[in-house]
């Protein structure tokens, strides 16, 4: 199984090129980027409020503007439902701060559900980890933030950055642990209790 390229309706920034066994699910308005960058869209969803022309050659799941999920969420599910468990997201930042903080909400619930997500933005991603231990590579000098995210984050430990810390406590009311920076090309972060968001300069 490859991965699901999700693309919304937000600032696009980077790049992919789609192997055949990957999917690609524009998020309502996402279309348009996928458009305009001459990539392959494989799956439409949203309410197609944000479409300038929805197009006629492309699987389209249509749902209705009020709802409770984020366009880009049921993108997600779609991808889930097909048997997709990594998801790299596009077009999810800038625009209304709203929306953007809503991504990073998903990119939780997805970690929730032991898959994989990484959101791309202007030179940075971001992913969240929770209750368990990733080594995320990396430039000396660049920076990398780490937040507590949905509640205290407990036993929390960073090896391999300028700052470090062993078996601490992160709180949502206290970004301690932001704009630290790469001393080598690998850190170790890990945390026993809780979730964190990582953002990461790239």
């Amino acid at each position: 199984m490859g991965i699901c390229y999700i693309v919304g309706a937000g600032e696009f920034h980077g790049s992919f090129t789609p192997e055949d066994s990957d999917l690609v699910i524009a998020a309502d308005g996402g279309y348009d980027s996928l458009k305009a960058r001459g990539i392959r869209c494989d799956l439409l969803v949203g309410d197609l409020d944000s479409l300038t022309d929805a197009p006629s050659d492309v699987k389209t799941v249509t749902h209705p503007v009020e709802k409770d999920e984020t366009d880009m969420h049921l993108a997600y599910l779609e991808g889930k439902a097909r048997g997709y468990n990594k998801f790299r997201i596009y077009g999810g930042v800038g625009g209304r701060a709203d929306h953007t903080f809503a991504n990073y909400c998903l990119l939780s619930y997805i970690r929730s559900e032991k898959n994989e997500a990484v959101l791309v933005g202007d030179g940075y991603d971001a992913f969240v980890i929770e209750n368990e231990a990733t080594r995320v590579t990396g430039t000396p000098g660049y920076t990398i933030s780490i937040f507590a995210f949905g509640g205290t984050a407990r036993g929390v430990c960073v090896k391999g950055l300028y700052y470090e810390l062993d078996n601490g406590e992160l709180t949502p009311s206290f970004p301690l642990g932001v704009s630290n920076h790469f001393t080598e090309s690998e850190c170790e972060i890990s945390v026993k209790d809780g979730a964190l968001l990582i953002i990461r300069q790239i």
